[in-house]
């Protein structure tokens, strides 16, 4: 019986990160033509400082670690802030009510960051941009792939 259980649990989780392409998409929503920057990030992966020009997108496919603990996070900056978030991690109920399952889709507007809501079928605000803080140590997404 304890046997039966560890491969149910062990089918479950390789179904989920072995099986599964996660795309996460983060895109230059700017009503002004601003330019967003964008420097995104996993533990193991660096995907570098991308320049986006107004209206366009960067994004990326993975597949998550065998344990389920993938996470990306971003810092976004344009003129007028920025902002540092996660934007991908392996939680049912994110990825299911806010990502649709595994496509996340983050959208940089005037007034902050939106994620696509595949259960409301709308862009919705999930973070205000923060005001420039040139003294801030921007480590902060080391630490955060370190947690």
């Amino acid at each position: 019986m304890m046997l039966v259980m560890a491969l149910c649990l062990a089918q479950s989780l390789v179904t989920h990160s072995i099986l599964n392409k996660c795309h996460v998409h983060v895109i230059n929503g700017f009503s002004h033509g601003e330019f967003l920057e964008a420097h995104c990030r996993s533990k193991d992966d660096d995907l570098g400082v991308r320049h986006l020009l107004p209206y366009n997108e960067f994004n990326w496919t993975f597949r998550t670690n065998f344990f389920s603990t993938t996470k990306f996070s971003c810092h976004m900056w344009w003129t007028r802030g920025e902002k540092y978030l996660d934007v991908f991690w392996t939680d049912d109920k994110f990825l299911d009510n806010e990502c649709g399952g595994n496509n996340c889709r983050w959208r940089s507007q005037d007034d902050g960051v939106y994620l696509f809501s595949y259960k409301h079928k709308e862009y919705r605000l999930k973070y205000n941009w923060d005001p420039w803080n040139k003294t801030k140590n921007h480590s902060y997404l080391d630490k955060k792939m370190l947690s």
